[in-house]
């Protein structure tokens, strides 16, 4: 998992999340330019299935909401902490053996699907608790925000979990009730506490021996190796060039270049291109790659002109466009 801030922002985190938070509140075309304003994402990212945008994105994203919504935007936006998006997390909790190593589980692998948060278990003489924070810097009306939306979906995973017991286990925040309390806590079958020393999940140990409901030992297994493969550091490398491909793709058809995808991931240009280098990869076969992707794609479907799809890639011309098909594709030319 991520270590350093700047390796928190530059981590890569589904687009999914993204997706479900301009649906929720960007109605309107206007809309939806405000809340990615600074973002640096593009709406046609947001459709592409596995796609994945740095955290950076995402936080900006959050913050932009925040001052258009309030904090207490995600009970408008149930998708973004809904069990579905968490994936292999999700299914490694549930399946767990017993509630205390679905707890561990949680606070182990929970930041692979949301880097930009820390978990740390921890035991007292009466519970076990996952406390959470920041792992990226935010203000204190957008951690409270993200922090309601990631408690919502603790919420969610073990409401299932403990079942009728939920009643017994605690939400801490440290800080007032805000404004609306009223609209949040009927959003709890938990009891929630406010003005806490910290952001913690606290479950009595008397219910952490339990056995979870949905106890799968083969299925378990089989989500922990998934995640442990994403912990490898390997892997962080190798989604560097992934998340810059995505960077590429959002800003299009603006080219972006080096050292603004260097800015967008929180790192140097000199260290962008070491760490690429690191994977076997550099910045500009990546870009190529970018644009004869979407350029096959376009050229299959067969729906634009070829000064349509020349301006769609940010080419100065069609007669640019034509040669880097014909380079890309041989023979095969776009359609007039």
């Amino acid at each position: 998992m991520p270590g350093s801030e700047s390796e928190a922002l530059r981590a890569p985190v589904p687009a999914s999340y993204a997706r479900a938070l301009v649906r929720a509140f960007g109605k309107t075309r206007g809309e939806r330019d405000e809340l990615l304003k600074g973002t640096a994402i593009q709406l046609e990212i947001l459709d592409q299935p596995g796609a994945h945008i740095p955290v950076s994105s995402l936080v900006m994203l959050a913050a932009n909401i925040t001052r258009r919504h309030g904090e207490l935007w995600p009970l408008s936006a149930a998708a973004v902490w809904s069990t579905s998006l968490q994936g292999a997390v999700d299914v490694a909790t549930r399946t767990a053996p017993t509630i205390e190593d679905a707890l561990t589980t949680g606070a182990r692998f929970g930041s692979a699907r949301a880097p930009f948060i820390r978990n740390r278990l921890r035991r007292t003489a009466r519970s076990i608790q996952i406390e959470i924070s920041p792992a990226v810097a935010m203000d204190d009306a957008l951690w409270r925000a993200v922090a309601l939306a990631v408690s919502l979906n603790v919420h969610a995973v073990y409401v299932q979990l403990l079942e009728d017991s939920i009643e017994q286990a605690t939400l801490q925040f440290p800080w007032p009730p805000p404004a609306g309390v009223e609209r949040l806590l009927p959003h709890y079958s938990c009891s929630v506490k406010f003005n806490a020393a910290a952001f913690i999940f606290d479950v009595p140990k008397a219910l952490c021996a339990r056995p979870s409901p949905f106890a799968d030992p083969e299925l378990h297994a089989k989500a922990i190796e998934a995640l442990e493969a994403i912990e490898k550091p390997r892997s962080d490398i190798a989604a560097l060039a992934r998340v810059v491909e995505s960077l590429i793709a959002a800003r299009l058809p603006q080219r972006l270049g080096e050292q603004d995808a260097a800015r967008l991931v929180g790192t140097s240009r000199r260290t962008l291109v070491r760490r690429l280098a690191e994977a076997g990869n550099a910045f500009r076969p990546l870009l190529d790659g970018v644009l004869r992707e979407r350029a096959r794609t376009m050229l299959a479907a067969g729906t634009q002109s070829r000064d349509e799809m020349a301006a769609a890639l940010g080419y100065t011309d069609a007669t640019s466009f034509s040669r880097a098909c014909r380079r890309w594709f041989g023979d095969r030319s776009p359609p007039s």
